[in-house]
């Protein structure tokens, strides 16, 4: 089976500001940043199906991966959480 690398996601809150959560499943760890880089929640020694749960069904509702490759068109919103999060 192939290793299962971190994800990292950009979560726009309601206020405009975006936080940067790192998951890894393997490891069972979720961890949330705020704008400034600091970490601001961590969660750890999840199992990895409760990660990957809520990757499934939190993350992909409220934020996008970042580097993933989907068929969707460049907004300024797309372009803004990039820059973020490099």
């Amino acid at each position: 089976m192939e290793e299962e690398k971190e994800k990292i996601w950009a979560w726009r809150m309601p206020s405009g500001k975006i936080y940067k959560v790192v998951t890894k499943p393997e490891d069972g760890t979720i961890k949330v940043y705020n704008p400034d880089g600091k970490l601001v929640r961590s969660e750890e020694k999840m199992s990895e199906d409760g990660v990957c749960l809520i990757e499934k069904i939190f993350l992909e509702t409220v934020a996008a991966m970042v580097g993933a490759k989907e068929k969707e068109k460049e907004t300024e919103d797309n372009l803004v959480t990039a820059t973020y999060i490099r």
